[in-house]
């Protein structure tokens, strides 16, 4: 299965930690036998972010090519780029999961499809597989 991963990076104080994170995570991932997209990885080499109109064809192709849709949150300040592939993962029929990695109850933590990233990357990369039924 082929697993889109979108996360915030605009704004992101610690981007390393985020880059390590998703990284770990993304590896976790693709040890289950899955393969993983990561813009910043994939397209942008991790060279800082561009603006949503010159990554929304990537987000589009990258998006119809998989089967399921995780988004990384780790800040309570929304992202035009996550909120733009959450929507499209959604019109698209994807598989969708919300990973809330040191926040606390936002409005939509209730929603099924949210769960707070674990101890470990890999804790929280099991129980990303188990909730998509992989």
């Amino acid at each position: 299965m082929r697993i889109y991963i979108g996360y915030k990076y605009t704004n992101v104080t610690d981007k390393k930690a985020l880059i390590e994170k998703l990284l770990e995570f993304s590896s976790c991932l693709e040890k289950a036998g899955h393969r993983t997209f990561i813009l910043g990885r994939d397209i942008q080499n991790w060279q800082g972010s561009l603006p949503l109109w010159k990554t929304f064809p990537a987000i589009v192709g990258n998006m119809l090519k998989s089967d399921a849709f995780i988004a990384y949150v780790t800040s309570p300040v929304p992202s035009k780029g996550l909120e733009v592939e959450k929507a499209l993962s959604g019109v698209l029929g994807k598989k969708r999961l919300f990973v809330l990695d040191g926040l606390e109850n936002t409005p939509d933590s209730r929603d099924l499809r949210y769960i707070t990233a674990g101890n470990s990357v890999e804790s929280t990369a099991n129980e990303i597989l188990a909730g998509l039924k992989l």
